[in-house]
């Protein structure tokens, strides 16, 4: 019987020994570049550059219409009859909405003639959860009338 001192010492040994061939050098490293892209673009989230390019136009696209939104509203609700007409908005079934923003101007930027029904469609999303202004009360982008400073 080998004791364990004799048996580690003839595998460190054996380790220290073991040269690789150049076949098994070369697989070796062939199975580390296809594990890394398999990693990397996998669960490692590595996207292709037409992929980034995609993703950059699909973001710049959504953010202007997210601020082509916030303006059709504050238009909207800007209007001297916004009120009767935010009424209007709601009553509508869900599908007339857009097509109402849309034919109202709301949803043309000032540097395109025709609406954008993605922006119209936002738009009209977003005043579907306002309240009616109540009379009296400043719309968006006026100023009230009352003083705003602190009593001393």
């Amino acid at each position: 019987m080998q004791d364990t001192s004799s048996a580690s010492r003839g595998l460190r040994q054996r380790w220290e020994d073991y040269q690789t061939s150049k076949t098994q050098t070369f697989w070796i490293a062939v199975g580390g570049i296809v594990a890394t892209l398999i990693l990397g673009f996998g669960p490692g989230g590595w996207v292709t550059g037409g992929t980034a390019q995609k993703m950059i136009a699909e973001a710049a696209a959504n953010s202007r219409h997210e601020l082509a939104a916030v303006v059709c509203v504050e238009d909207f609700m800007g209007a001297a009859d916004a009120s009767s007409r935010l009424k209007k908005i709601k009553k509508a079934r869900w599908y007339e909405r857009d097509e109402m923003i849309a034919s109202g101007g709301w949803a043309t930027m000032p540097d395109r003639k025709e609406p954008n029904s993605v922006v119209a469609s936002m738009c009209a999303s977003r005043l579907e959860t306002l309240e009616a202004p109540q009379a009296g009360t400043p719309q968006a982008g006026e100023v009230s009338r009352t003083s705003t400073t602190p009593a001393k």
